[in-house]
């Protein structure tokens, strides 16, 4: 059994590389080739939960199949104690025959499979010419965020919004660095949003960071901080105003905050959520309409991402001998 660390995964990985997997997944799935059970979750000690998240891509002619399921804990509690509140690691099988093949270091898979999944959303929904990006959040999730929406955009400039301001400021020099254009600090944050031709939210905050009345006519907003169904980043208005496309239906009417709340005060219908990501890839429901058009991407993640990431490793690994096999 092979297993691969972060390291390995970030040698491996190139963010532009994943969108283009989570693409082929995505198509294999709206044509019936992958199954995503709904994922189950267990509670542990001192109040934390375990979810299994498992998914299989179905061997087709020139195209073998692929098994796997991602185990996340989450412990609030950990905070405290100076350790990590989400931890998660994943599990790849042989689809064939069921044997072991890897074991991958999960929060970096997951954090950058979120990111592609944004990146691909967005070549659908954000203009061509987006050049100026908010981002709110200075963690390791906005990071990714903003380096794989950068395999699709041309961003020239981007203004971050975060709650720490010392985290704030190194996170704007790294990704200064990283993607080599002027990274700054919002000095507001509401326009910051008004000038922005994409906004990323990345952040843990329960309550609206981002308001429709802010939002100008073509913007692209990406929002997949917010898990919870009653916790969302943009507020009614926001999502009143865009065309809304989801990662998976299931997920989000289920989960997303995001969507569950103006649903409920009736500021939106069920009609108001056009899409889900499958759809826009394969072009059954078309991305952006017009110029003018904000939209929308609600993320709740979906297995399925896990699954293609961990699976693309593992292949690229097995070429280059990255990794440390063990026997068990």
């Amino acid at each position: 059994m092979l297993v691969l660390s972060r390291a390995d995964l970030e040698r491996l990985l190139p963010p532009a590389d994943v969108v283009d997997a989570l693409d082929g997944a995505f198509r294999r799935l709206a044509g019936g080739g992958a199954t995503v059970p709904p994922r189950s979750t267990l509670e542990s000690g001192d109040g934390g939960v375990l979810l299994v998240m498992p998914a299989r891509l179905h061997a087709v002619e020139r195209e073998p199949g692929a098994l796997g399921t991602k185990l996340v804990t989450v412990h609030p509690g950990n905070r405290t104690r100076g350790a990590p509140t989400i931890q998660a690691s994943y599990v790849l099988l042989d689809e064939a025959d069921g044997t072991p093949l890897a074991l991958l270091e999960g929060t970096f898979l997951t954090q950058l499979r979120t990111g592609a999944t944004s990146a691909l959303a967005a070549r659908h929904l954000a203009r061509r010419d987006a050049r100026r990006a908010a981002c709110f959040g200075a963690g390791p999730q906005a990071e990714l965020q903003l380096r794989c929406l950068a395999t699709e955009l041309r961003l020239e400039r981007v203004e971050v919004v975060g709650r720490d301001p010392a985290r704030a400021r190194a996170f704007v020099e790294t990704m200064g660095r990283a993607l080599d254009i002027p990274v700054a600090l919002a000095a507001d944050p509401r326009a910051a949003v008004r000038e922005a031709d994409v906004v990323t939210c990345a952040t843990t905050s329960p309550v609206p960071v981002v308001f429709g009345a802010d939002l100008a006519p073509g913007v692209h907003v990406d929002a997949v901080g917010a898990f919870r169904p009653t916790e969302r980043e943009v507020d009614s208005d926001g999502v009143a105003r865009a065309r809304v496309v989801v990662d998976t239906y299931a997920g989000a009417l289920e989960e997303a905050g995001d969507v569950l709340v103006p649903l409920g005060e009736g500021a939106i219908a069920r009609r108001h959520v056009v899409a889900e990501l499958a759809e826009l890839v394969t072009g059954r429901v078309p991305g952006r309409t017009r110029d003018d058009e904000i939209t929308l991407f609600k993320s709740v993640g979906f297995a399925l991402e896990d699954l293609a990431a961990a699976r693309l490793a593992y292949n690229r690994a097995m070429d280059r001998g990255v990794g440390v096999e063990v026997r068990l």
